[in-house]
């Protein structure tokens, strides 16, 4: 009844030919966007396992020191000085300071800010109390009626 009614019959849209260039493009970012997702997904465990010291050494053309004692000892110097130029970041307490004076300063300052909380931190001997696991006013006597919430 419906279809004789014309509810179901689908119209061809009539689409100009901008919006037809408009959907090709769409189309082609919609598969580039998939090949760039695929991409990602073939990689992602590449970015996730941890790199062991052994692999970096044999990228950097470093020997293990098994090896090295069948190297002559100029050769040994060479690679410990190679493996022995890595560069260590600052700490973090020192990273945005200029100088050592202002290190200086800056954890003497800290030393000094700390004392007053120390101080405050100690556990006198009104802190060492032993509270009741089961306090006697809340246990203790006959249990009237509605009074079970409490227990």
């Amino acid at each position: 009844m419906l279809e004789e009614a014309g509810v179901y019959a689908s119209e061809e849209e009539d689409l100009t030919e901008e919006q037809m260039e408009i959907r090709e493009k769409a189309g082609l970012i919609r598969k580039e966007k998939a090949v760039i997702r695929h991409k990602h997904r073939l990689n992602k465990h590449r970015n996730r396992t941890p790199v062991s010291d052994r692999v970096i050494m044999k990228k950097q053309g470093i020997k293990r020191a098994r090896s090295l004692s069948r190297v002559d000892p100029e050769t040994a110097m060479e690679i410990d000085a190679k493996m022995q130029t890595k560069k260590s970041k600052p700490g973090r307490d020192i990273s945005g300071l200029r100088d050592a004076k202002q290190v200086k300063e800056v954890k003497r300052l800290k030393k000094r800010s700390q004392i007053k909380m120390n101080q405050f931190g100690r556990a006198g001997e009104a802190d060492r109390h032993i509270s009741a696991k089961l306090p006697k006013h809340l246990f203790s006597g006959k249990r009237g009626a509605g009074k079970t919430e409490r227990r």
